[in-house]
């Protein structure tokens, strides 16, 4: 089934999805994370949601000038956890989750203000 949300809520389950990331990761080095199956797990899934999300977002509200995130790169990692899932390499993912975010975090929360204007 179909589901029509908005850009809105969309950026909003990415934020959402990010405030879970930092939660699932604090405090956690490569090593810890590595040897977690149920953190992987959660991780993996805040970076589907954050994909999918991305993906159905409108281009008008992404693709502005001045906005550099690379929303391509996003929605691949969302489609190689979904579909190469034994391609995913860990350290890689681990630090998009612990670095990369951050400047997702910002440009998502820049377009919700620009939304809510």
């Amino acid at each position: 089934m179909k589901h029509n949300l908005g850009d809105k809520e969309r950026i909003n389950h990415i934020l959402e999805a990010i405030s879970n990331l930092e939660k699932f990761i604090e405090n956690v080095d490569l090593e810890s994370f590595i040897n977690n199956a149920e953190k992987i797990a959660a991780v993996e899934r805040m970076f589907e949601i954050i994909g999918e999300a991305t993906n159905h977002i409108s281009e008008e509200v992404l693709y502005k000038k001045d906005n550099s995130t690379p929303w391509r790169k996003i929605i691949a990692v969302r489609n190689i956890i979904e579909h190469e899932y034994f391609r995913i390499d860990y350290d890689i993912l681990y630090d998009i989750a612990k670095k990369d975010i951050i400047p997702l975090k910002e440009d998502i929360q820049t377009i919700l203000k620009d939304l809510d204007k």
